[in-house]
């Protein structure tokens, strides 16, 4: 779970950050909002499937590892 969090602290970091540079430009705050919801809403559908696999591999990535640890208590070696 921890990566999960770290996955998602650093979105989060990224897009605040991308909104402070843009408001520090120049840009209205509701306008560097609106060009984030138009980059996302102008993507092809590889691109959101590239998005969505690249979106869903932590969650794999612990899901995964949950499973392996269960295994791993179930079967005394």
């Amino acid at each position: 779970m921890k990566i999960i969090s770290i996955y998602v602290l650093f979105a989060v970091l990224t897009l605040t950050l991308i909104v402070i540079i843009d408001v520090m430009s120049g840009i209205s705050l509701r306008a560097s909002i609106h060009s984030l919801s138009t980059i996302f809403a102008t993507t092809t559908l590889q691109e959101a499937i590239c998005i969505t696999i690249f979106l869903l591999l932590p969650f794999v990535q612990v899901a995964v590892h949950a499973s392996k640890k269960r295994q791993s208590r179930r079967k005394p070696s």
